[in-house]
């Protein structure tokens, strides 16, 4: 199955370390950041490569629609003007309409496909102030889970930070932009599947011949905790002045944190983490009796060819939980971990064949199986389609 692998601007790709099959790309810029040039970047880079889904909004579809599109016109709320495309909603579509004609297109192109969305502060008002964050909480998984990707460009300053703050929760990846087409900065605020310290990322750009090239300009680390901490005092709704003031230090002391002019004293962070409810320390996991794994730390890791994994959850005395992926047609002659420990199987989406003693067992989406004593000598995914498993490895006895 064809997959669209980069974004279709190379300084992106490399900030996140590429695209990946069920990416959410959230593009979060204020005015004057070109939010837009990626955006048509993406649609140039899927355009004949996969299955392409335009989500219009802002104003009625002009012109042809290029061969192996797909136009979603939502515009008729916003504009009061019936459409004559095919996939349109009518001028007094509730955002239920929207959201059921939007699922019935994911439905007809399956898997693979991608997806761009007009920015969400172009949702009507008419759906209600929280419609932008429905279509998006409604939407979001449906995409991941089928193995799509999608390109969702946010004007921020019209938005609350909470609203902001619950996209990064459930989204795959964030990419933050600041300053303008002159002198731009890219930080990655969220990158799921990736190694850890891709989060935090920056790099200053400008805007080119029409693209994005890197400068010379380099992100301190000093410049990335300044960043960490405004967007924390952000996302909390306080201003510098407030936050200096529950820290002890002046807002002018503050600014300079933030702007990475000069890095904060280690009673000073200590007391911002504090102030800002940031955990900070040791883990109290085992204190509260329970462990949480967010999707944002995980490491997608290649364990034979055409099969990856994340590990999940970590039980206790070395338990762990893996999610992993099979590509359609990949097929292994040994088993996914190398361990000796009792070993149970969940295929959640997909087609898989273990082989086991001395035979071939097939299972598909919904089926179980533990393996107690019986070693795995090989495995393979028959399908035309990645298969998905969980993946559970008890603690060594």
């Amino acid at each position: 199955m064809p997959q669209t692998t980069t974004s279709g601007t190379a300084l992106l790709d490399g900030l996140i370390d590429g695209i990946h099959t069920g990416d959410n790309l959230v593009l979060s810029g204020a005015a004057g950041t070109p939010v837009g040039l990626l955006v048509e970047r993406f649609v140039e880079a899927a355009r004949g490569e996969v299955p392409l889904v335009v989500v219009n909004l802002l104003a009625s579809w002009e012109g042809p629609i290029p061969a192996g599109t797909r136009v979603v016109d939502w515009s008729p709320v916003v504009t009061g003007r019936a459409s004559s495309l095919g996939d349109a909603i009518g001028p007094d579509a509730g955002l239920d309409e929207a959201l059921a004609s939007l699922a019935a297109v994911d439905a007809e192109l399956g898997s693979g496909a991608a997806f761009v969305f007009d920015p969400l502060s172009a949702v009507p008002e008419r759906w209600g102030p929280d419609a932008a964050l429905e279509l998006f909480l409604a939407t979001c998984p449906r995409l991941y889970r089928r193995r799509s990707l999608a390109v969702w460009p946010i004007h921020a300053q019209e938005h609350r930070p909470s609203f902001l703050r619950r996209l990064e929760e459930i989204t795959q990846v964030v990419v933050q932009l600041e300053g303008d087409d002159g002198q731009l900065r890219l930080t990655v605020r969220k990158a799921d599947g990736r190694r850890p310290e891709v989060v935090g990322r920056s790099v200053h750009a400008a805007l080119a011949d029409g693209d994005l090239r890197a400068t010379d300009a380099t992100i301190t680390t000093r410049e990335r905790l300044g960043v960490a901490i405004r967007d924390q005092r952000l996302a909390r709704g306080l201003s510098q002045t407030e936050l200096a003031r529950r820290v002890g230090i002046t807002p002018s002391a503050l600014s300079q944190v933030e702007r990475g002019v000069r890095g904060p004293s280690g009673d000073t962070l200590v007391r911002l983490w504090e102030v800002l409810e940031v955990p900070f320390g040791p883990d109290a996991s085992s204190e509260r009796g329970y462990r949480v794994s967010r999707r944002s730390g995980r490491e997608r890791l290649r364990l034979q060819d055409g099969l990856h994994a994340e590990r999940v959850a970590e039980g206790p005395q070395g338990a762990a939980t893996w999610m992993l992926q099979l590509d359609a047609g990949a097929s292994g002659d040994r088993p996914p971990f190398a361990v000796k420990v009792p070993e149970t199987v969940v295929v959640l989406r997909g087609v898989l064949d273990l082989q086991v003693g001395g035979r071939t067992e097939t299972f598909h989406e919904g089926d179980a199986v533990a393996l107690t004593t019986t070693a795995i000598t090989g495995w393979a995914n028959p399908g035309p389609q990645p298969a998905e498993l969980l993946w559970n490895l008890a603690a060594p006895s």
